[in-house]
């Protein structure tokens, strides 16, 4: 049976409404939401499917749901207007905001580095319960306290959970805020945006969409053993404990965010836009020119090969993307977004069923639908 897609989308982007109902036409979905902006108009807005895993509540208009790391993206920005500001300098030390940070040989890592996840802490050592992500001064502590897990060499591995405390307690110390209040007030409120890092309420967690795994994941052979240890160093991947309660409240920056594709689509659009949205402008043209400006074309050990800016990935080998101007990040699971500073143009994507690669489907179809109809639709712009 057609699944009914709710929204709009306008004629010259329907390649992604197709590639949406695709998705869903090939048992690839539960509930979804898309969305696309181009100088910051909403030119794409739908949603479909069922925000529970029964098929018995509808995926609405608002319904939301964890993005997992494309929270990132917030988190990101959010830093970004506090260098904006001159109240952090890329290239001083982490240490010089977060004294403690120096210790087991961390001392020389740098702002930049710990945005460009070269900071030498990418996960837990020794591993931790999930549940002490769930206490700010526990985690940052922790961190604070471990050695530099390559011996004070700058080398690029994904800081998944770790990121969001690094920037996050440099955030605090400079600001006073946390990042989700610093967001909430700087950004989200202002420029109307439904995202949030952590549920405040159980009414507000009442229109969040479950999540689970359409279909479990089975071994994959090829996973490295250090992207395992960093996975593995505090329950990252255990949705279970995902929707719980505590998980759902936690300030845990790196991806706890909830959001939708549209909430998704508008942030990218200040992106895009170079700093402004509405004529309100959040970040200097300079910031965003840095931030979408190679700092590494490294390998990462789970994300393979991969051009980074700060923060952002960029145009490259292993990461291609519909025009060069393109900059993007995701999350586990698929969530994902994108945004190309050259024609003003964003896109979100945001889902309840968690694909995670196995031996078997290695690939996640969905987005190479998706980035197959952005292909058909970006470059003409």
């Amino acid at each position: 049976m057609a699944i009914e897609i709710h929204g709009f989308c306008e004629e010259r982007f329907l390649p992604l409404k197709e590639a949406f109902a695709a998705n869903f036409a090939d048992g690839l979905e539960v509930g979804a939401s898309f969305a696309a902006t181009l100088k910051g108009k909403p030119v794409v807005d739908i949603w479909a499917g069922h925000a529970d895993f029964a098929r018995t509540r509808p995926w609405d208009r608002d319904t939301t749901v964890v993005v997992s790391s494309t929270t990132k993206i917030p988190l990101i920005l959010s830093f970004l207007m506090l260098v904006d500001r001159g109240l952090v300098d890329l290239d001083a030390t982490v240490a010089t905001y977060w004294p403690e940070f120096a210790a087991g040989g961390k001392g020389h890592v740098t702002v930049r580095e710990a945005l460009t996840h070269c900071a030498g802490v990418p996960g837990f050592e020794p591993p931790v319960p999930t549940s002490l992500l769930y206490d700010w001064g526990a985690a940052c502590a922790y961190i604070a306290g471990e050695e530099h897990w390559f011996g004070g060499e700058s080398r690029f591995c994904y800081h998944v959970a770790t990121y969001g405390y690094l920037l996050g307690e440099v955030m605090r110390r400079v600001d006073g805020r946390l990042p989700s209040q610093f967001f909430r007030e700087e950004i989200a409120e202002p420029a109307g945006i439904d995202f949030v890092f952590g549920m405040h309420t159980e009414a507000e967690a009442a229109r969040t969409a479950e999540i689970d795994f359409l279909h479990p994941p089975g071994p994959f052979l090829s996973r490295n053993e250090l992207a395992a240890r960093v996975f593995d160093s505090s329950g990252e991947l255990d949705l279970a404990e995902w929707r719980t309660w505590p998980f759902r409240r936690a300030e845990t920056p790196a991806f706890n965010g909830y959001a939708n594709a549209r909430s998704i689509a508008r942030l990218g659009a200040m992106a895009a836009m170079g700093g402004v949205l509405e004529g309100r402008r959040y970040l200097s043209q300079a910031i965003i020119d840095e931030a979408t400006s190679e700092q590494a074309d490294t390998v990462d050990p789970r994300l393979g090969r991969i051009r980074l800016g700060l923060g952002f990935g960029l145009n490259s080998e292993g990461f291609p993307t519909p025009t060069p101007s393109t900059f993007h990040w995701g999350g586990l699971g698929g969530s994902m977004c994108m945004m190309d500073h050259a024609s003003g143009f964003s896109c979100g994507y945001a889902m309840n069923a968690f694909f995670m690669p196995d031996d078997a489907t290695p690939v996640d179809r969905r987005g190479i639908h998706l980035m197959g109809a952005l292909y058909a639709v970006m470059p003409g712009l």
